[in-house]
């Protein structure tokens, strides 16, 4: 389905706040949006390709905003610092997502991976011998409740472990930014990944969410269109899967993952999202990414952590650190 033009419902809760703000005769001033990473497991079954996708309930409790989602994160320090890593390099990383900072690439593929593991068990690394790690260790479910509550970092948990980030086994599939009229803005990056041969999903969560593997024509299905059940991200993601008929073709796929950057609009008194994708200024070339956000989940509100280095600079990258040094 064409992107260009095309035009959305907003969220019950969105339209309270735009209507509100025409009332007053303004409208907010834009936040910064903060980067963040989603992940989008899928799999092949005989009925098709199934990606995991849960039911978020809002963090604030509003039972009503029982949405489709997939699991995402902000960005963290510890997802890049003294980062065991192997595979693809930081410049690699940027390659795939078509910017010029390789620390600030590396570190969306491994926040993908730390959502990946710390919401659902999957594990995308390797071990000492260099194969990917196929099994759980007995201690993951604790490690993970204490990686949501920021008690350890991810960089950690592999050094640890003697594990190594596999950057390679994320997908970047498709780069969202928030309208400039949501409360809290994020610029998210959804990663597609396959669950590596003998590890097994084991949702875990924070908060009241569940989680299971859906066709995306069933999310599309479940969702009735109704932005209260479904956001448009995970809208465009589904759709995008409709048609893909295995694991390896998705992973097979090129993307074109500069970012999507809706508006939002006044349709005769109805308000609508216009994902206009147009001249992108994002490119390659442009992106000047400094500023790096600090946060446990899409809803956390802490303090920011700002890198005002070198866009190239990987100091803290470390290859094959297995220390605390």
């Amino acid at each position: 389905m064409p992107l260009s033009g095309r035009t959305l419902p907003v969220s019950s809760e969105l339209r309270w706040l735009l209507d509100q703000w025409r009332s007053d005769g303004r409208l907010p001033v834009p936040e910064a949006p903060r980067p963040a990473s989603a992940i989008v497991l899928i799999r092949d079954t005989l009925d098709g390709l199934e990606t995991y996708i849960t039911r978020q309930i809002d963090a604030r409790g509003v039972e009503d905003r029982n949405r489709w989602a997939y699991p995402v994160g902000s960005l963290r320090p510890g997802d890049l610092r003294k980062l065991p890593c192997a595979g693809w390099n930081s410049a690699r990383c940027a390659r795939a997502l078509s910017i010029d900072n390789k620390s600030r690439a590396l570190h969306h593929f491994s926040a993908a991976a730390r959502v990946a593991f710390a919401a659902t068990g999957i594990l995308l690394a390797e071990d000492v011998d260099r194969d990917v790690v196929a099994s759980p260790q007995a201690d993951w479910r604790g490690t993970r409740s204490r990686l949501f509550s920021s008690e350890i970092s991810w960089s950690q948990i592999l050094r640890e472990r003697d594990l190594r980030l596999r950057p390679d086994l994320c997908k970047p599939w498709l780069r969202w930014i928030n309208t400039s009229t949501q409360l809290h803005r994020f610029d998210t990056t959804f990663f597609l990944a396959t669950v590596p041969f003998g590890q097994d999903v084991d949702f875990l969560s924070p908060n009241e969410t569940s989680g299971g593997w859906k066709r995306p024509e069933e999310v599309l299905s479940d969702a009735g269109g109704d932005p209260d059940r479904i956001s448009a991200s995970t809208t465009l993601i589904a759709e995008s899967l409709l048609e893909v008929p295995t694991v390896g073709a998705a992973m097979a796929q090129v993307r074109d993952v500069h970012p999507l950057r809706p508006e939002v609009i006044d349709d005769n008194g109805d308000w609508r999202v216009v994902i206009q994708p147009g001249r992108d200024l994002y490119r390659k070339g442009t992106l000047r990414d400094y500023a790096v956000a600090v946060g446990d989940d899409e809803n956390d509100q802490s303090p920011g952590f700002l890198s005002q280095g070198d866009d190239d600079d990987d100091s803290d990258v470390k290859a094959e650190e297995t220390d605390d040094r």
